[in-house]
């Protein structure tokens, strides 16, 4: 048994490049395991994020203090299976002599590695289709929009948690509530408790991970936010009950958003993209459009990010200090997919006039950005309305009490 566990570890650790091709050449090696290759990578972030939600404690990653804290998990995990196994026991002790074997290493890797390690994998990857909750065959109660809606959300929290160290605690939440509504499929074929999970607690976290990447909380802050969910959904009727947050938080997150100079950093400009993309994404909802499926998007300056002398530019923005006070903001970036460009495409693309911009813009897919080329120019006045256009969406995708969209 100690030999197999080890070789289901080693098959689950392939990479999965490597072991479609090994799988492809070798049928019979192939339908003799069950394992699903996902990388070291995944495994190792599985266990941290597992045992962070496990243990309800912050595991640095570096030092050696993770494998003292992965260890304290699986012993603390054999204890628990076992004390429920004797239990259990104690109660069918009329009905039958045979012992129960006792929960081993084996065990343990069956239950909390292999599936949560499936289901990460799935997550940064966008394997959408591949979770059963979101399948019509099981989850026959939900509507295509509703369907749309979560992948949406899920988009996003993948997006800024992979590209926002702030935001990155968000993972061990939404990896329990994915591995939760998996089981709720599974068992139930989508409940009420499922409904719960994907209509209360995903918009909750998606809502709060946001604020963690605006706002940049400690990681004292973000643990604790993170944990508090975990609790509710370890009891779920308490749902609501001090999940509300402060009254301010909206518009502490709106202040945020409003001043944070997203174009002066790749991260910020990752962030960016992920906001965009899911306004836009849910105004096309809204309005009954059809969504792109699996874009990498990317922003673009539209008043560009170095205006050069004399240019068309430098007449509508004369003044240096404007440019600089609204170049970086999300309100003077467009969402555009990314396309492999020279950098010869990149620096005609910064110089582009409106004109030009207009063009590449009216041949998007999202619905925001093709709303730009409606304006007759690209002024102070223009990037300022776009702003607080941005900012008012803020209060229909996300919000951070009870009863969330």
């Amino acid at each position: 048994d100690m030999y197999q566990t080890f070789d289901q570890w080693d098959d689950l650790a392939a990479e999965p490049t490597a072991a479609a091709i090994s799988s492809s050449s070798d049928a019979a090696s192939s339908s003799k395991s069950s394992s699903v290759a996902v990388g070291r990578d995944i495994i190792t972030s599985v266990c941290l994020l597992r045992a962070s939600a496990a243990l309800r404690t912050k595991i640095r990653s570096r030092g050696g203090d993770e494998v003292y804290e992965w260890e304290r998990w699986l012993r603390q995990e054999l204890w628990l299976q076992n004390q429920l196994l004797a239990k259990q026991q104690q109660q069918e002790k009329s009905k039958s002599t045979t012992p129960l074997p006792p929960w081993q290493g084996k065990d343990f890797f069956a239950a909390k590695i292999q599936p949560a390690a499936i289901v990460l994998n799935k997550f940064r990857t966008r394997q959408w289709d591949e979770f059963a909750f979101l399948s019509k065959d099981v989850n026959k109660k939900m509507t295509k929009k509703e369907r749309s809606s979560v992948i949406a959300r899920l988009d996003f929290l993948r997006d800024v948690i992979m590209g926002v160290t702030a935001a990155k605690e968000a993972e061990i939440v939404v990896l329990d509530i994915l591995l939760r509504a998996e089981e709720e499929a599974a068992s139930n074929g989508g409940g009420s408790s499922l409904d719960r999970y994907l209509e209360e607690f995903l918009p909750l976290v998606e809502s709060w991970t946001l604020w963690m990447a605006l706002t940049r909380p400690s990681p004292m802050q973000r643990h604790a936010r993170v944990f508090s969910l975990l609790d509710a959904m370890d009891d779920i009727d308490s749902v609501g009950v001090g999940m509300v947050a402060e009254e301010d938080e909206m518009e502490n997150v709106k202040a945020a958003m409003d001043e944070y100079e997203f174009g002066a950093s790749a991260g910020g400009k990752r962030l960016a993209a992920a906001i965009l993309k899911r306004m836009s994404t849910y105004v096309m909802l809204e309005e009954k459009k059809g969504i792109p499926d699996g874009e990498d998007v990317s922003v673009d300056f539209i008043l560009p990010s170095k205006v050069t002398k004399e240019s068309e530019w430098e007449k509508q923005w004369p003044e240096e200090e404007q440019r600089v006070e609204w170049m970086n903001r999300i309100g003077n970036l467009a969402l555009v997919t990314s396309r492999p460009r020279s950098r010869s495409v990149k620096k005609r693309a910064t110089d582009s006039s409106w004109e030009q911009k207009c063009i590449n813009f009216k041949k998007e897919p999202w619905l925001l950005t093709r709303q730009l080329v409606e304006l007759d120019g690209w002024d102070a006045a223009a990037v300022q309305d776009q702003q607080k256009d941005i900012l008012s969406l803020t209060d229909l995708v996300w919000s951070f009490g009870e009863g969330t969209k």
